[in-house]
């Protein structure tokens, strides 16, 4: 489960990034996943286990993220 405490934000809006415990199990973000789409059903909106760090464009497109 996702401890609620430590999510960073809780008036979620389309277009935000949400960063959770990087100890997050599977089963509670599949309930984020399943409340979000509930709450705001055309938002989209980014889940990402913490903890985030600053990458250069190099390092992002090792890992399959292009910047747009």
């Amino acid at each position: 489960m996702i401890d609620i405490d430590q999510v960073r934000r809780l008036n979620v809006q389309d277009g935000d990034l949400l960063v959770v415990p990087e100890n997050s199990e599977d089963e509670g973000m599949q309930q984020l996943c399943e409340a979000l789409r509930y709450l705001i059903p055309d938002g989209k909106v980014i889940i990402v286990r913490g903890p985030i760090e600053q990458l250069d464009v190099g390092d992002m497109n090792k890992l399959g993220w292009h910047r747009a």
